[in-house]
C-alpha cells in the first residue's frame, strides 16, 4: 500500500497525468471535489464554496473568515492523513505533499512547465483564441494557490527539497511521466526496514475514517 502526492501548476497536465497513475495502478483518484464531498459528511459542508473564493476567504482582517479558514485548513489536513492511512490513493493538490512529508511510503510529485507553455496549453484545452484570456486564466488559478498555500502553510515558494520526484512537461510527455510515476511508486515499499515513518501507522478519528470510507468507497 501507498500513497502518492501531486502537486501540479496550472496548465502542467499534472490532473490528467494523476487520473491515468491512479487507473494505472488501481487506486483511488483524490481531488477537491472528492475532499469536499469527505469534509460535507465529516460535518463542513461549506468547503467548495470558501476555498474556490481566494479574494473573500483569505482575507486576514476578516476574524468570522479567518477562523472559517483556520477551520477548513485543520479539517482539510485530517481529511488528507485519514485517506493516506487507507492507503493507495493518489492525492491532487490541496498541500498534500505538505501533509504527508516524511512518510516513507509517500511518493511525493510535482508537475510543472514554463509559464508559456503553460498558456498555450490552456489556451488548446479551452479553445481560446485570445492568448491573453489564457495568460490571465493561468496567473489567476497560480495566486490562487499560491494565496492557499501561503495562509495555510506560510510558503511563499515550493521547495524542491520537499518533492520525491519533479517532471517538466514541457520536456516530458504526459504518457512518459505516468510511466516513470508508476514505476517510482511500484517501487516505494521494496526497501523499507520497518522502522520507518508510515502513512499506514497514522491514528485517525473513527468518525472522519467513517467518512473516508464512505466518500471513498472503501
Amino acid at each position: 500500500m501507498s500513497v502518492i502526492t501531486i502537486s501540479r501548476e496550472a496548465g502542467s497536465g499534472g490532473t490528467a497525468i494523476a487520473k491515468a497513475v491512479a487507473e494505472t495502478l488501481g487506486y483511488r483518484f483524490v481531488d477537491k471535489q472528492t475532499l469536499g464531498e469527505l469534509l460535507g459528511k465529516y460535518g463542513l459542508v461549506s468547503f467548495n464554496n470558501v476555498y474556490d473564493n481566494a479574494p473573500a476567504f483569505w482575507d486576514s482582517f476578516d476574524t468570522q473568515k479567518a477562523e472559517q479558514r483556520s477551520t477548513i485548513v485543520v479539517m482539510m489536513n485530517k481529511a488528507i492523513l485519514a485517506i493516506a492511512k487507507m492507503g493507495n490513493a493518489v492525492i491532487v493538490g490541496r498541500g498534500g505533499y505538505v501533509i504527508l512529508g516524511g512518510y516513507s511510503d509517500v511518493l511525493n510529485v510535482r508537475i510543472q512547465a514554463t509559464l508559456a507553455t503553460r498558456i498555450k496549453t490552456v489556451q488548446k484545452e479551452r479553445g481560446l483564441d485570445d492568448f491573453k484570456i489564457a495568460e490571465r486564466d493561468v496567473k489567476e488559478r497560480d495566486h490562487v494557490r499560491n494565496v492557499f498555500l501561503e495562509s495555510a502553510y506560510s510558503m511563499k515558494v515550493e521547495p524542491a527539497q520537499a518533492f520525491d520526484l519533479v517532471i517538466n512537461t514541457e520536456k516530458i510527455a504526459p504518457d512518459k511521466a505516468t510511466e516513470i510515476i508508476v514505476d517510482v511508486a511500484r517501487s516505494l515499499g521494496q526497501n523499507l526496514s520497518g522502522t520507518e515513518r508510515l502513512a499506514s501507522k497514522i491514528e485517525i478519528d473513527p468518525v472522519l475514517a467513517d467518512a473516508v470510507r464512505e466518500a471513498l468507497a472503501c
